[in-house]
């Protein structure tokens, strides 16, 4: 009897250490999860928005100077780390002002063609916009919210562009995800929105020359575009590398004014 209850208590033993490792193991497969990275990456964007509003907010309408509308753009510069600049693009599609001064050359560029301003000159509403070369030589996506003066007239808006390579760096350094994952964003048309790594941002998978060696990558592009998740592999560059790689992947998605972002959460094998 004695041997048996003996057993009994070992068993029960190994029986908590193995629910403590289970836990464990879950516990960090949920920090690594795809889901969770993509909600920080839509809180950061949401962040920054609401610094927007604020400002705007603050200024109370006075959009009617230069020097009223220089104060909102140093006001919103510091909105995160990721902001490269802050600008002013008038109600015909100018970018009037910009700020810091070194891209002070970029002012006075006609950006009405751009997608976006093209929607906010038609529908005045805050927009987030795909990935895109803006004018200061920068691979972007901006966020974008109306100004109105007084009289509630429509007289421009208020334009951040972001840096989403810091964005996805940021999400992941917070984390203290391990150097062999990586985190990216398409859009379902294959626009790249979000990458560690500067040069993909803007480009296609589907379109841009160079995926045309990656099959499986453009596959499983094909099969995230149509998904709000899963997961599968592919092989592709290791960022910041010339290394090709094997790499498993998950994704999610999320939606921010009517962009659909896929989050994928890459581990190098």
């Amino acid at each position: 009897m004695k041997t048996y209850s003996r057993w009994i208590g070992i068993a029960l033993i190994v029986s908590v250490f193995l629910v403590a490792a289970c836990s464990k193991a879950d516990s960090n497969k949920d920090l690594f999860s795809a889901d969770s990275l993509a909600q920080d990456l839509k809180a950061t964007l949401s962040q920054i928005d609401s610094v927007m509003a604020q400002k705007i907010a603050l200024a109370n309408h006075q959009f009617g100077s230069e020097t009223q509308i220089r104060e909102l753009l140093g006001a919103v510069q510091s909105a995160h780390e990721a902001v490269t600049t802050s600008c002013f693009v008038d109600d015909k599609g100018v970018l009037r002002y910009l700020e810091p001064s070194e891209y002070k050359s970029s002012e006075g560029a006609d950006v009405s063609q751009q997608e976006h301003n093209q929607a906010m000159l038609a529908n005045p509403q805050p927009t987030l916009s795909t990935a895109f070369m803006a004018v200061e030589g920068l691979a972007v996506v901006t966020l974008a919210r109306p100004l109105f003066n007084g009289d509630d007239q429509f007289v421009g808006s208020l334009v951040l562009t972001i840096d989403p390579s810091i964005l996805a760096q940021r999400v992941l350094t917070l984390n203290a995800i391990p150097p062999e994952y990586e985190l990216w964003a398409m859009e379902p048309s294959g626009m790249i929105v979000c990458d560690q790594d500067p040069e993909e941002i803007g480009k296609n998978i589907f379109t841009d020359p160079i995926y045309d060696s990656y099959a499986s990558l453009k596959e499983l592009a094909s099969t995230i575009a149509g998904s709000s998740s899963g997961e599968g592999r592919y092989r592709f560059v290791a960022t910041g590398t010339k290394r090709e790689v094997e790499k498993n992947a998950t994704w999610t998605s999320f939606d921010y004014y009517g962009r659909t972002w896929r989050v994928i959460l890459v581990k190098v094998s």
